[in-house]
């Protein structure tokens, strides 16, 4: 890919518009690439660049649900652009951050950034970037439980569509009016145990399918046409289940399933969603609790805490209208949780933002200073000196952010344990400089052969760790990956007569697991490799 991108080769404008055609036609992973492309060749010298790539990777992140790394990136994009004086760029930004935070359940921080991203839009003149600021906003607003002020930004969407030179398609904001609509009957049933009235939601739906039929059903935003359809598909299966028409339901339901891409995103979930209503109206209660487990393990994998904490909700509904009271306390319990944890990971992102604030006050040189300290100091504070990869303390962040995840939704979770075979005769028959060289070449191997999830850490000594985002059979063919590259290694290159290999232990963790008990197992398993194996030094 590295050399059709040279080709291009001109200008990283040019590059930047190919990415954006390339979204355009739906190719995230083209267009990611191209950003990628130019972020590398523009960071640090070309400040316009570095924003507009950054702004683009966080839009292709969002699309292929990479909510976290789609935050960060648009938070830098928009300070960049503030930097620069450019508001149209700003705005973009922020719309991408709201709504990538209202996914990850910063409903606060969303409304706060579509607010933000609506005041910088010149309201009186119609354009694109106005209609997004309020749909935008109205998304946001949802997801806080205001469903008024939600209909009222999305409705103003609309106006601002129409009033485009040329008139822009109402398709987006009227298709996202449904989503709305449906979660506030969603919350209204949860709180009453019915539905009072499914007018507005079945007026919103044959205006989608209107639009749909007469070619007008395009989006204002890039590369999310195929995702559009599916939520169309999912949220006409949803009323047909709620009007009681199951077969209508079902029809809808296995057009959006077939609708769905390779590659898993939100949708999923919201497709599972779909089927545990289909099945609730069945009073299929076994379907719908199997469909809505599958909704939060889904929503879970693609970092939606939204659609997860809607998933929690539901099951409990379905548990208390089977008198399964325990199990529906469990759920609610599970549900406090996960939102005890947003709210921590809030107030981290909460953080930033005021030290964004703040920097706005001070003169650049002293941000890009106060900057550069920070980083500096995160950095050495989680990363190993001599090897550069994570170092223990960022290894037990890390197992302390996900082991309750692990524990409490059964997501998998693997800890190994990788040790240096026989590594004090390296230092013994050659020197310790030897040692250092060969531990840097082990952290290299580790961190080049693991998944982009996992995290490979230097624990002590000769001692490896990796935390694997993944079940104990899957993390276990990395693993022998990583003895097959280190024993294939040319270690005769750094000194003749240097032959290494490694030792791992593999855990996965388990119900009632602590960070110690699951190192210990894997600690255990290393040990017991070592005596089965035979070693090289």
């Amino acid at each position: 890919m590295r050399g059709s991108l040279e080709d291009l080769g001109e200008t990283p404008e040019a590059a930047l518009a190919a990415a954006h055609a390339a979204l355009d036609e739906g190719h995230v992973q083209k267009a990611r690439d191209l950003a990628k492309y130019v972020l590398i060749r523009a960071r640090g010298s070309d400040m316009r660049s570095e924003a507009g790539a950054l702004a683009c990777l966080a839009h292709c992140d969002r699309i292929g649900s990479r909510l976290r790394r789609a935050s960060e990136a648009s938070r830098r994009a928009a300070q960049l652009f503030e930097q620069l004086g450019d508001l149209q760029g700003e705005s973009n930004a922020l719309a991408t951050l709201a709504h990538v935070c209202m996914l990850l359940g910063r409903n606060d921080e969303a409304v706060e950034a579509a607010l933000l991203c609506v005041r910088l839009c010149d309201v009186k003149v119609p354009q694109p970037q106005v209609v997004l600021a309020h749909n935008c906003l109205g998304l946001a607003y949802s997801w806080s439980g205001d469903y008024e002020r939600a209909d009222a930004s999305l409705e103003a969407a609309v106006a601002m569509a129409q009033r485009c030179t040329p008139p822009l398609s109402i398709y987006q904001p009227r298709l996202n009016q449904m989503w709305v609509e449906s979660k506030r009957l969603l919350d209204e049933r949860y709180q009453t145990g019915a539905m009072s009235s499914l007018v507005r939601l079945e007026a919103l739906g044959r205006e989608c399918a209107q639009l749909e039929r007469t070619g007008q059903g395009a989006l204002v935003m890039q590369g999310l046409q195929p995702m559009a359809r599916t939520a169309s598909f999912a949220s006409a299966s949803l009323l047909a289940s709620w009007q009681g028409d199951t077969a209508a339901a079902q029809l809808a339901l296995a057009a959006a399933t077939g609708s769905l891409s390779g590659g898993m995103t939100w949708l999923d979930s919201f497709v599972r969603w779909a089927a545990a209503e289909v099945a609730w109206a069945e009073q299929d209660w076994v379907e719908a609790e199997k469909a809505l487990v599958e909704m939060r393990e889904m929503a879970l994998a693609v970092e939606h805490e939204q659609l997860a904490c809607q998933a929690h909700l539901l099951l409990a509904q379905v548990f208390e209208l089977q008198d399964k009271n325990e199990e529906a306390r469990r759920e609610h319990r599970a549900l406090r949780r996960r939102e005890r944890r947003v709210v921590a990971e809030g107030l981290s992102s909460r953080e930033s933002l005021v030290s964004w604030q703040l920097g706005a006050r001070q003169s650049e040189r002293h941000l890009r200073q106060a900057l550069v300290v920070s980083k500096q100091f995160e950095r050495w504070s989680l990363e190993d000196a001599l090897t550069g990869i994570a170092n223990r303390r960022h290894f037990e962040q890390a197992l302390a952010e996900r082991l309750p995840a692990a524990i409490g939704t059964g997501r998998p979770l693997t800890v190994a344990m990788v040790d240096v075979d026989r590594f004090k005769s390296v230092n013994d028959r050659f020197t310790h400089s030897t040692g250092d060289r060969v531990l840097k070449t082990v952290a290299a191997i580790l961190s080049s052969e693991v998944r982009e999830n996992d995290l490979p850490v230097r624990w002590a000594g000769d001692e490896f760790v990796i935390l694997f985002d993944a079940a104990e059979p899957v993390a276990r063919q990395v693993c022998e990956r990583i003895q097959v590259a280190v024993a294939d290694f040319d270690w005769q290159a750094i000194v003749p007569g240097l032959q290494l290999t490694v030792s791992l232990g593999l855990s996965e963790v388990r119900a009632g697991d602590t960070a110690e008990t699951a190192l210990q197992r894997s600690d255990e398993a290393m040990y017991r490799a070592k005596r089965v194996e035979p070693t090289a030094a």
